[in-house]
């Protein structure tokens, strides 16, 4: 459901439902999310209608599959130049990220600051270890999305 309010605030509420069967048994989960503020698809463009193939810098945060980032894409002199944000979506290393990446087309290459939360299931039982780790990292991640 989407609802705007007079301030031009977008009110997005997104429920959701999920059942797994897996080797531990079954589990089921409800929620909803509901966010308050501007549409980003309106506010940042897609980073390939805006800037196609060209090649470009791209200082980003990441989480829940979207980057957001600034740009630096070389002008008709080859020089690079400032080029505003966009968004990008695709498969991201982590929970939570944040760097700088190199993006062609279809190619992106990364260097960036990765959070992400661990649970070991098989584990559980076991009182002396800890089966819920969080973990930061410094990441290279290279992907192709053709």
């Amino acid at each position: 459901t989407r609802r705007g309010t007079e301030s031009d605030l977008d009110v997005p509420l997104t429920p959701h439902v999920g059942v797994g069967v897996g080797s531990r048994g079954g589990a089921t989960e409800a929620g909803a999310t509901l966010r308050i503020g501007p549409d980003l698809d309106r506010l940042v463009p897609e980073g390939s209608e805006a800037f196609g193939d060209r090649p470009r810098w791209y200082l980003y945060a990441a989480g829940s599959g979207r980057a957001v980032g600034y740009n630096f894409a070389r002008t008709r002199d080859g020089d690079y130049a400032r080029s505003g944000y966009s968004r990008d979506s695709g498969g991201f290393l982590g929970d939570a990220s944040i760097g700088v990446a190199y993006r062609r087309g279809a190619m992106q290459g990364s260097i960036g600051l990765v959070y992400r939360e661990i649970e070991a299931r098989e584990l559980q039982g076991f009182d002396n270890i800890n089966n819920d780790v969080d973990e930061g990292m410094i990441a290279f991640q290279f992907s192709i999305k053709p």
